[in-house]
């Protein structure tokens, strides 16, 4: 599809969703219409080779779409870590080897658009209570990201809630094994370090064979590998609480549930709902907050992230 083509509505916005280990590129027109897509290694090991890969991307996805930088009015751009949303500075990023880095106008300058930088979590929090509210009225979602990392981003009465510093929902850095292994952050024990697709594979490989991933775990636990099924569950137990944790908190409508690892549908699912019943037990409070239904797999195909990203830059495109 091309611009020429009279279906293109105007104006046409990229959303970026870099990952820490993977990068997607969302093209959309103004009808919010797909025009191409594109996935890629996140290459982190210094800004410049972050922004090369990212730029390749951007422009493979372009090309796609039979269009050029100059016909895209805004990009948003999604991060692992604290922004200045204002300025486009990422403040820190650890997955990316970010500090105090002017991201939004370097991409800007590689990609010859305007450009917008959030948070990933807190852009996929807006994407997916997009995707949930054309199913369903909602108007308080929390979204759950778990893959490389796990963090939450919040949309409350319809409205993105960043917190005082950016940083509201960053539930893979509470410490839940002070004695535990080493993260990113510098802490102990931190709840990414249990929970995250990483951190899935390396309890795996102590009982599966290599290479092993988080998907292979819970294949092998499905299958009925004990060992695999005590990962699982010993995971599952982990994310039940930080359920519980943004359920009492925030008092959402609804837990929208993304990332790689929950790709694995319901091998995912099905043990964090038995962790739920659980605490649940036979308290009156908890089998109101911490009901089944309250918890959405999005479907593996709607990149939460990348469609945040695009309406991010929607909306500073002036009317």
């Amino acid at each position: 599809m091309t611009v020429a083509d009279a279906r293109v509505k105007r104006p046409v916005t990229i959303g970026l969703d870099i990952g820490g280990t993977k990068t997607a590129v969302l093209v959309a027109d103004g009808a919010q219409r797909v025009l191409a897509q594109a996935r890629g290694a996140t290459q982190a090991d210094t800004p410049a080779a972050l922004l090369a890969a990212t730029r390749r991307l951007v422009c493979d996805a372009l090309a796609a779409a039979g269009l050029t930088a100059a016909q895209v009015a805004a990009i948003g751009v999604g991060v692992p870590g604290q922004v200045n949303a204002d300025s486009g500075e990422v403040l820190l990023a650890v997955n990316l080897n970010l500090t105090n880095y002017p991201l939004g106008s370097a991409l800007a300058e590689a990609c010859g658009a305007p450009c917008l930088v959030e948070n990933d979590a807190r852009l996929a929090a807006v994407g997916a209570y997009a995707w949930l509210a054309a199913r369903q009225p909602v108007r308080h979602v929390a979204y759950l990201s778990v893959g490389t990392g796990i963090s939450a981003g919040f949309v409350l009465d319809g409205a993105l809630y960043r917190g005082a510093h950016g940083l509201a929902g960053e539930i893979g850095h509470v410490v839940v094994e002070p004695d535990g292994a080493r993260c990113g952050c510098g802490a102990r024990g931190c709840l990414e370090t249990i929970v995250s697709g990483p951190a899935i594979a390396r309890q795996g490989a102590a009982v599966l064979p290599p290479p092993c991933t988080a998907a292979d775990v819970y294949a092998a636990a499905r299958q009925g590998h004990p060992g695999a099924q005590a990962v699982v569950q010993r995971v599952s137990g982990y994310l039940a609480r930080a359920i519980q944790w943004l359920l009492m908190t925030t008092d959402v409508e609804k837990i929208v549930i993304g990332g790689g690892v929950a790709g694995a549908g319901a091998a995912f699912l099905d043990p964090i709902l038995h962790e739920l019943a659980r605490l649940r037990g036979h308290s009156p409070l908890f089998q109101t907050m911490l009901r089944d239904d309250k918890l959405v797999l999005l479907p593996p195909d709607y990149n939460a992230g990348t469609w945040g990203a695009v309406r991010l830059a929607q909306q500073a495109i002036p009317l």
